[in-house]
């Protein structure tokens, strides 16, 4: 796991730094429009990472070695030993492996004779029709949220990054599943990097808005480059333990929690140039840029230990709402000592980002403290999906999001209405998952749950 915080904690600092390349490269006057198109790729990124989610789940589900669905999938009472021998002498040219890469084969080669789906093959399909939509619905939102003279690169970029990025969040899953940690965090540290060097190149250019955009969804090469290496082939082999009925409708589920969260944090910009079109592009700029910075110091570790705070909210099930005060608790207080700190220093630093950029302190106050709300909103989420409350993790956050875009929506002024809906959005989302998702313990609900289905089973095998 030593892999994944490495490559989580270098994903978290390039992306600062591609945005800090922005500010300076494009100035107030055109950072929203790179902006409103990185928001929109993630906010659709981090829909089909419920794909990722589910596909994990499958194929772990057979490569665990205890696990009931692989004992019925053994054949011929071979052990573990037989089957990977017999696997690596049809894969492995080399079967001087390291311990964990020899675990991942024994993984991946029970993963192999499953009898469920190939989740690769199945995703180029998804990944079709997924790319169809957003091509043929982009006439509905694209002249609402990319400039004309960018509309059309912009919507055939989206278009090629979400098909390729659908696969890579499938072939991601396969990876976490089997357990080749090293390769899932070169994948991500391939497109990680390979975003800043595109970046860098874009300063350069006569046009670097458009540079800027292809940065965006560089990270799309990523998976095809681990393919091609002979961990990656292999990989390709894996099958999850359900027919694809049950694939696509986990999935599908899957991505419906997913996108809960994704649409109201990193797909923010987005709601921002949706609902408020009239804005001036530098107001506009300088609200997302302080929105942005002024949320990293609370979400970025929080979401970093998604999957260690619902292992931690697991082991305390039988606390009831008790178990989110002190997290709650200090959450708040890290927002409200980080306002006091934003007043003091925000404006200069936000000065310093380049041309155009200028925020107050009683803004960057504002923000930093809501942003502690929406942290508490992950934390809550974490505690209900501890307890398998699936629904109602969904419906606190949609309740945020829903809430968050009301207020967009009918609060007068811009700076009022963004720091309004970021604060009783995720506020009123929060009470929803406290009042329907975290009740007392009762005799028919004392045994604590397993981390068994999608987001929470893959949050505590991280975890460990």
């Amino acid at each position: 796991m030593r892999w994944v915080a490495i490559a989580s904690a270098v994903a978290a600092i390039t992306g600062y730094v591609v945005i800090l390349i922005a500010t300076t490269t494009l100035g107030a006057e055109r950072f929203e429009l790179f902006n409103v198109f990185w928001g929109l790729f993630f906010t659709l990124n981090g829909i089909v990472m419920g794909l990722m989610h589910e596909t994990t789940r499958g194929v772990r589900a057979m490569a665990r070695p205890d696990d009931e669905t692989w004992e019925r999938e053994r054949s011929h009472g071979q052990d573990d030993e037989a089957v990977l021998e017999a696997f690596e002498a049809e894969e492995l040219e080399d079967a001087s492996v390291s311990a964990e890469a020899r675990a991942a084969d024994l993984a991946l080669a029970r993963a192999s004779n499953a009898s469920g789906i190939n989740p690769v093959k199945t995703s180029v399909t998804i990944s079709l029709v997924i790319g169809a939509l957003v091509l043929t619905t982009s006439p509905l939102w694209a002249p609402a949220l990319l400039p004309a003279q960018y509309g059309a690169t912009a919507t055939g970029l989206l278009t090629v990054a979400i098909t390729l990025t659908t696969v890579q969040a499938v072939f991601s899953g396969v990876l976490s599943g089997i357990g080749r940690w090293r390769a899932y965090a070169i994948l991500t540290m391939i497109e990680s990097f390979g975003r800043v060097i595109v970046a860098l190149i874009a300063t350069l250019l006569s046009d670097p808005v458009t540079g800027f955009l292809v940065a965006t969804v560089t990270g799309m090469i990523s998976s095809p480059i681990i393919m091609l290496t002979p961990a990656g082939r292999r990989a390709l082999s894996a099958h999850t333990d359900v027919s694809l009925r049950s694939f696509l409708s986990r999935g599908g589920q899957s991505m419906l929690a997913a996108s809960a969260a994704a649409v109201l944090v990193v797909g923010f910009p987005v709601l921002i140039k949706a609902t408020r079109p009239g804005t001036d592009p530098v107001l506009l700029s300088n609200l997302l840029l302080a929105v942005t910075l002024t949320r990293a110091p609370i979400l970025t570790p929080i979401t970093s230990f998604q999957s260690a705070i619902v292992v931690y909210f697991v082991d305390r099930f039988r606390q009831g709402r008790r178990v989110l005060l002190i997290p709650i608790a200090a959450v708040l207080g890290i927002a409200i000592v980080g306002a006091g700190l934003a007043w003091l220093v925000g404006p200069p630093i936000i000065e310093l980002m380049g041309r155009g950029f200028t925020v107050g302190g009683h803004v960057l106050a504002a923000l930093t403290f809501v942003a502690g709300v929406t942290g508490c909103l992950y934390l809550s989420g974490a505690a209900v999906l501890a307890r398998e409350r699936h629904g109602v993790y969904v419906a606190g956050w949609w309740t945020a999001t829903i809430v968050a875009i009301v207020v967009l929506l009918v609060t007068p002024g811009v700076l009022d209405a963004v720091v309004l809906a970021l604060g009783l959005g995720p506020f009123l989302g929060v009470l929803v998952h406290l009042i329907f998702g975290m009740g007392p313990v009762t005799p028919d609900n004392e045994t604590a749950p397993e981390p068994s289905t999608e987001p929470e089973r893959e949050a505590a095998e991280h975890a460990r």
